[in-house]
């Protein structure tokens, strides 16, 4: 029994994974219930992190570099080489802003997750104000949607997210601090929290990829394109991070990605004159699983090392 419980919580982001994708047909009716979990989640983690340590800083503005000129450079790069559906989804898979549970494994694996949630509310602000203004340059459909609406249909399903649980959480600090501090304690419900959103999250992404017209070579060639893209954003972040002082919430940062969110966005911008579905969420939903098997990876190594055997 031990064994079976060391096994799940050493791999239950993939587990949730296996779950979702199996059994997407039931957990896709309910995947926009997951706002709760996430407010929940979220809540657990902000009970734990100092108001005062949220704030912009340096490392964020070189992030936010890797994040806008690596998406362009990679568009306009695979874009001049042809490979239309390529240079979108690589640059969705680098321009989606970082997930806010990323603060959740942030913590787990002992990083600032402070810090990284103050990237999660920049990432998803640029990502706001970038996607309306250059995506009518690289796709016709982009440009029918008024500038400001366009922002604000992306800030509104990240905002309340993030907003909402820190200021109940500022709240709880000062008008209940027993309640608080209970929560603060108990900030490993949040990982499993999370774990249960992927289940809804795999499902999404199932559902999107089904939906896809794109044969086996393709799929499989921007599936590929994503695990490289997924692996040198973590090794990026993990090495810019560490010249700051924390490569933990660095590798979070650049790596893990809000791609429920990018799925979005890319149907909103990038769906194509006939309707279809964009090509890039396919390579968009394989990132999901590569962010899960490193972060998967990184959380069982960590509990090897505390077992004293890593």
């Amino acid at each position: 029994m031990k064994g079976i419980i060391g096994f799940i919580k050493n791999w239950a982001l993939l587990l949730a994974l296996l779950a979702g994708c199996l059994g997407h047909d039931v957990f896709i009716d309910y995947a926009d219930k997951t706002v709760y979990l996430i407010f929940a989640m979220l809540l657990f983690t902000f009970c734990r992190i100092d108001p005062s340590q949220i704030r912009f800083r340096k490392v964020h503005v070189v992030f936010l570099s890797v994040q806008l000129f690596g998406a362009m450079g990679l568009y306009y790069l695979f874009a001049a080489l042809g490979w239309r559906n390529l240079a979108e989804s690589g640059m969705m898979c680098i321009l989606t802003p970082t997930a806010a549970a990323s603060a959740v494994v942030t913590m787990k694996l002992g990083g600032d997750a402070a810090s990284n949630t103050t990237y999660v509310l920049l990432s998803s602000l640029l990502i706001s104000f970038v996607a309306p203004l250059w995506f009518p340059f690289l796709h016709e459909t982009a440009g029918q949607i008024p500038f400001w609406m366009a922002c604000w249909s992306i800030l509104k399903r990240v905002l309340p997210l993030l907003a909402g649980p820190f200021l109940l959480a500022m709240l709880l600090k000062y008008a209940a601090p027993g309640l608080h501090g209970r929560l603060a304690r108990w900030h490993e419900v949040s990982f499993y929290m999370w774990a249960a959103c992927l289940v809804f999250a795999a499902a999404q992404m199932m559902d999107a990829v089904l939906r896809s017209t794109a044969g086996g070579k393709l799929s499989a060639l921007l599936a590929f394109v994503s695990a490289v893209l997924c692996g040198t954003l973590f090794f990026l972040g993990k090495r810019l991070g560490r010249h700051y002082g924390d490569s933990i919430s660095g590798g979070q940062s650049l790596g893990q990605k809000n791609m429920v969110l990018g799925i979005w966005v890319a149907g909103m911008f990038l769906t194509p004159a006939d309707g279809t579905t964009p090509m890039a969420i396919v390579g968009m939903g394989t990132y999901i699983i590569w962010q899960n098997i490193i972060n998967s990876w990184q959380l069982w190594r960590r509990r090897q090392n505390e077992n004293g055997n890593g």
